[in-house]
């Protein structure tokens, strides 16, 4: 049975996409099956392989009654990594769905979930920067949270405890199975005091429940973005492309264990 991990922040520019991606290819070169599903309608995570959204997205499996999520995953350029795209018109369907008695909470994890988890050692929700329906729905169908968080300012743990309470409210009400797995620390600059701070403060505050390995601000990352490709694929000699692969051996230690 493989792992679902919902990638979660309320806060908007902390690399939930990216560290997804790069976890995935860093994960599929150690021969593990990995799924990235876009949870997000503006698409981002969707846009690195596809220039426009295909005929069957997570909206299909959404919408209605729904179709099968195999006729909604594709093949990528990375081996043993899988995506489910998205769609803008994704966004529309939330209020659809809230008007349900279930507020459209299990979707994922009734649709979803049973297929993925028989078929890929790991699944990636890449959610949407709110805590909104389709971040519950995450959350609901997951085993794990993943809360990427970025230093660079002193606004950066600003919501964060706000999606730790959701998180908990998710656990109480919806899906008590869920677990906090680690905060990720991305784009961090050691050599900052702004940084600094933050890392003192986050060990200080979230001891235990922070992933040890760190992103480090470079341009390689920007670089990667900005050519829709893993830094691993564009930059493999860079210190981030290093980080992702050692990130994603303490991710599977943790997993194992």
């Amino acid at each position: 049975m493989g792992h679902v991990i919902a990638v979660v922040n309320n806060k908007g520019g902390v690399g939930k996409t990216t560290i997804a991606f790069n976890l995935a290819h860093a994960l599929g070169t150690r021969g593990q099956t990995v799924l990235l599903a876009d949870l997000d309608n503006q698409c981002n995570l969707t846009s690195n392989f596809f220039p426009m959204p295909p005929e069957s997205t997570l909206y299909e499996i959404l919408d209605g009654d729904g179709i099968p999520p195999n006729k909604c995953i594709y093949p990528t350029p990375y081996d043993k990594v899988w995506v489910l795209p998205n769609t803008e018109d994704t966004g529309p369907l939330e209020p659809v769905l809230l008007e349900r008695p279930d507020k459209g909470y299990p979707l994922l994890a009734d649709r979803l979930r049973p297929h993925v988890v028989e078929r890929f050692d790991v699944t990636f929700l890449d959610c949407p920067p709110n805590l909104g329906l389709f971040s519950l729905q995450a959350m609901a169908a997951a085993d794990f949270v993943l809360c990427p968080v970025a230093g660079g300012s002193r606004y950066a743990t600003a919501g964060l405890d706000k999606t730790i309470r959701t998180i908990q409210f998710v656990q109480a009400e919806i899906n008590p199975n869920l677990r906090f797995l680690r905060l990720a620390l991305n784009q961090v600059d050691k050599r900052e005091s702004v940084d600094k701070a933050f890392l003192a403060g986050i060990y200080e505050d979230y001891a235990g429940l922070v992933f040890d390995t760190i992103i480090p601000r470079c341009t390689a990352v920007k670089r990667s973005e900005a050519t829709r490709e893993s830094v691993l694929r564009g930059s493999p000699g860079s210190t981030a492309a290093a980080s992702f692969r050692k990130l994603s051996l303490e991710l599977t230690g943790i997993l194992k264990g």
